[in-house]
């Protein structure tokens, strides 16, 4: 008798184990699709935040493959919603990212034609002012093809998708545009025609 009890016991637990098998089964495939929905963003804006997601999904599945089904049920149960606040998030870093391409392309290529301008005027002159020789022109001109070339490829990977290395690049631009603009700011200024 007490051996028909014990396998009955047994038996319930297999059956209540295998009851819970298939939610707990179901649970992580809602949170694997919802993973795999937010994965190019989450990705490419916050991914310290996507590898929190996935590594929680891992933990997930683990639990799963350990037949520990409550605990998958419960810690798949939580991804979708965790998937939507890494999306969140991700949108909100694009949004900021957009905001600051927007003001780079607002502002960079109005300087780089300045500087465009004034170093043109440099090389076209005859006679140099005091204290500008043709060494420090071709030094200008140089940097200029940097910059130029640095916006092109900073405006290639904006189109590209690439915003967070369309940032970096257009950066880089910034400060070489910056330099440059100092290092001309010391040439006097042409004397009036007579």
């Amino acid at each position: 008798m007490r051996k028909l009890f014990v396998v009955g016991l047994m038996i319930l637990a297999l059956l209540a184990a295998g009851c819970s098998k298939a939610p707990a089964e179901a649970a992580l495939k809602v949170a694997d699709e919802a993973i795999a929905n937010v994965k190019p963003e989450a990705e490419k804006y916050v991914p310290e935040q996507f590898n929190a997601l996935t590594a929680a999904a891992a933990d997930a599945r683990a639990k799963f493959d350990a037949k520990d089904y409550k605990g998958a049920l419960t810690a798949a149960q939580a991804l979708p919603a965790q998937a939507d606040e890494v999306m969140k998030a991700a949108a909100a870093k694009k949004e900021e990212l957009m905001k600051q391409w927007a003001d780079m392309q607002g502002s960079l290529p109005a300087m780089v034609q300045s500087l465009t301008e004034k170093i043109g005027g440099l090389a076209a002159m005859k006679k140099l002012p005091k204290g500008v020789d043709a060494a420090m022109v071709e030094t200008a001109k140089t940097s200029l093809a940097d910059v130029t070339a640095g916006w092109t490829a900073a405006s290639d990977a904006f189109t590209a998708g690439d915003i967070t290395g369309a940032i970096a690049k257009a950066g880089d631009v910034k400060t070489k545009a910056e330099q440059l603009s100092t290092m001309l700011e010391a040439v006097p200024a042409p004397a009036p025609a007579k």
